[in-house]
């Protein structure tokens, strides 16, 4: 049965809800495609428009805390359009896995990846959930109330935490609050679908790797342990022949990655790294205000750090799962008890495999950054050096505003008296 009917039916379903599964290339499909990408650009539009209402340092934070992370979503899904090939080919890699399988211990560890892998998509899912409840709670809920028990005040609604609107009207406030809320849930969708894609192609050759160390610690046991005739050692030959393919084939598909993904990848991280430094510049802002603290302000800022700060730490965590298994295939090699009992034949292609594994297999962006625990910790010690930066250019804004102030007066003060010299 195909892996994407019996494993990956949920993660399949949300790939076809937000346009992104490959093999769906129909007109309407496009039209849908086409409409999401308006619809995002649309709002990052919006939001940069609004901040030319007013600028002061309250609402730059404000606007570019929510036009990051939209632009973010933007990328990631023009760019996975862009690479369905590459897609496609994963998922052929995937459905054909089960065609190598040998043995029952074969099959445990496919499964268990397997496994692992549908965990690491159900967190996007449950982040996507957590938005969309929260959206619906927020903003449906002071609308249901106006329809119910109106009042002859504006109830406080999270439009205000999101974006500047001018307009007092209640219905105007509707319908922006409800196009905020689709943002927030398909939003959520389409980055959960592309940073799934990542982890799979992570997790998959996890499995591989796994496969070829059981695979070589198996025929070099087997060889040390009988006294073999020509012929048998021809066939245990063939199967190591057969793991080495298996190893060629692992690397090839992570080179295929890396060339054909590094720069959006580049783009997306830099834009993340500002992104996490304008939220928490958000909510420590927040924390720390010496007015009367604003609850609801805290909890939005809050939640909005901590979707990017999981997802952030999901992709790393994807990539630090390959690299482990990477490094452990040639450690295995390296450390065999059994390594001088096998036939010389055996230690030539033992010797192979450590060579081309002694640089460990792990997806690079362009050699500049290496997702893992450590890229994340860099990535946490980065938003240093964004907050300093971010106060630097609300120095520059408020000083501006300043001046802007100063200005308005003056010319005001001039027109004062030209208006009681002309009296």
């Amino acid at each position: 049965m195909d892996i994407f009917d019996k494993r990956y039916c949920t993660y399949r379903t949300m790939l076809k809800i937000v346009g992104l599964w490959p093999y769906n290339n129909s007109i309407y499909v496009w039209i849908q495609r086409l409409w999401l990408l308006i619809f995002f650009l649309g709002n990052i539009i919006f939001q940069v428009v609004s901040l030319s209402s007013e600028i002061t340092l309250r609402n730059c934070i404000l606007i570019l805390s929510l036009i990051f992370p939209l632009t973010i979503i933007l990328v990631r899904y023009v760019s996975c359009v862009i690479f369905f090939s590459m897609i496609k080919l994963l998922f052929h890699h995937m459905r054909m896995g089960g065609n190598i399988i040998q043995d029952s211990t074969e099959i445990k560890i496919r499964k268990k990846y397997i496994n692992d892998s549908c965990h690491m998509m159900n967190i996007f899912f449950w982040i996507i959930y957590g938005i969309a409840a929260l959206s619906i709670i927020f903003i449906l809920y002071p609308m249901t109330l106006d329809f119910i028990m109106p009042l002859n005040r504006t109830r406080i609604r999270i439009i205000h935490y999101i974006t500047i609107f001018p307009y007092n009207r209640t219905m105007y406030l509707d319908i922006l609050s409800l196009n905020f809320m689709f943002v927030g849930i398909f939003g959520s969708l389409s980055l959960a679908c592309t940073e799934s894609i990542f982890g799979l192609y992570c997790f998959h050759a996890s499995i591989l790797f796994k496969i070829i160390i059981y695979r070589i610690q198996k025929i070099v046991t087997y060889l040390t342990m009988f006294n073999l005739s020509s012929k048998q050692i021809d066939t245990k030959l063939t199967e190591l022949y057969r793991a080495v393919d298996i190893h060629n084939q692992t690397i090839g598909f992570i080179n295929v990655m890396i060339n054909n993904s590094g720069m959006q990848f580049l783009l997306s991280s830099l834009l993340c790294v500002i992104s996490i430094g304008i939220s928490l510049y958000r909510l420590v802002n927040a924390i720390i205000a010496r007015k009367e603290k604003d609850q609801l302000e805290i909890f939005i800022s809050f939640m909005i750090l901590m979707a990017q700060l999981i997802i952030t730490f999901l992709c790393n965590y994807n990539n630090q799962i390959l690299i482990d298994n990477s490094q452990e295939l040639l450690n295995k090699c390296k450390y065999i008890s059994a390594w001088y009992f096998v036939p010389l034949k055996v230690q030539k292609i033992l010797l192979l495999i450590m060579i081309r594994s002694s640089t460990s297999c792990t997806f690079h962006i362009l050699g500049v950054f290496i997702p893992c625990y450590t890229g994340f910790s860099k990535v946490i010690y980065l938003n240093k050096y964004m907050i300093i930066l971010i106060k630097i250019a609300a120095f520059q804004i408020l000083k501006t505003s300043k001046k802007t102030r100063n200005m308005k007066k003056d010319k005001l003060t001039s027109i004062e008296a030209a208006t009681e010299r002309g009296t």
